[in-house]
């Protein structure tokens, strides 16, 4: 950011990115003088992930002050929103530093490789390789999970319509649809899609599990509001799931072999930057995947 200024005005911006940025950037950079505008965009502001960042700014530049006035915030009802910024914003950084530093020494072992391995295409060294750029993926789209989201409103029907076209639905499974043909709801569509892509893929991954003389494997996507939520619910009736509920959503927790436990943690991420929760339910055969986040915009 090139100015004070031009901090400040992007405090006042309608883009929720642009306020993140700006409170970031205060929160290493502010000093008193700015403490003033720093309380009204505090006082205004709805985003968790801003709260946290104009929170550690007001402490930067009036410490003292920060932690004895109640009446501007609240830190019992803030303390695990702030806490869960924190993680995010680490998280985000730390990824970003990983990416930039193994990214290329995995292209270029890549090409090495190419050219030094015989029959590459179906060696072990290929095996390897493609393992580490599907952790690279992994770690870039917990990334992207952990970052600021782009809240926009769209329909949530439409919306999974074209996720569904993107999952490869091969018999016996038949996907069932359940939920209102015209919802309008607010969310990132990016990161939901993350959530939404990775529940059918282990419902489906579940219920292939079990249908070897099965003609017909029902799983149902249903959707729906409340008068604070949105919601989206995955239901198979497949193996369920046999690992530990508490341990599901750590990164690298897994029951599938080959598999890096990095897809329900993303989601977690994911969910979590849009203000939701997600949750697996057992179910007395098969598991219910269910997401739910806030149905108003919160900037």
């Amino acid at each position: 950011m090139s100015s004070i200024d031009s901090v400040l005005r992007y405090l006042r911006s309608e883009n929720p990115s642009e306020r993140l940025k700006a409170a970031r950037f205060l929160a290493n950079n502010a000093r008193a003088t700015e403490a003033t505008p720093i309380r009204e965009a505090l006082a205004r502001e709805t985003v968790v992930w801003i709260r946290g960042a104009l929170q550690r700014a007001l402490e930067r530049c009036v410490p003292a002050q920060a932690a004895s006035s109640s009446s501007t915030i609240d830190r019992d009802d803030f303390s695990a929103d702030f806490a869960a910024q924190v993680h995010a914003e680490a998280l985000e950084t730390t990824t970003a530093q990983l990416l930039h530093e193994v990214e290329p020494l995995v292209g270029s072992l890549k090409l090495a490789a190419q050219g030094d391995v015989a029959n590459y295409e179906t060696s072990l060294t290929k095996t390897v390789v493609d393992r580490l750029d599907n952790l690279l993926e992994a770690l870039s789209r917990l990334r992207r999970a952990a970052s600021a989201p782009k809240i926009e409103e769209f329909d949530l029907s439409v919306f999974l319509g074209e996720v569904l076209s993107e999952l490869d639905q091969l018999p016996p499974i038949v996907v069932q649809r359940a939920g209102p043909d015209h919802l309008i709801v607010v969310g990132d569509k990016t990161l939901l899609r993350m959530c939404v892509l990775n529940g059918l893929r282990n419902a489906v991954d579940a219920t292939n599990a079990l249908v070897d003389e099965i003609e017909e494997a029902p799983l149902t996507i249903a959707w729906g509001s409340t008068n604070k939520e949105a919601w989206i619910s995955i239901v198979d009736l497949g193996i369920g799931f046999g690992g530990n509920l508490q341990r599901a959503f750590d990164i690298g927790t897994t029951t599938k072999e080959g598999h890096l436990g990095m897809g329900l943690a993303i989601t977690q991420q994911s969910i979590k930057s849009m203000s939701g929760r997600v949750a697996l339910i057992p179910n007395p055969r098969g598991t219910r995947f269910e997401l739910r986040w806030p149905l108003a915009r919160e900037a």
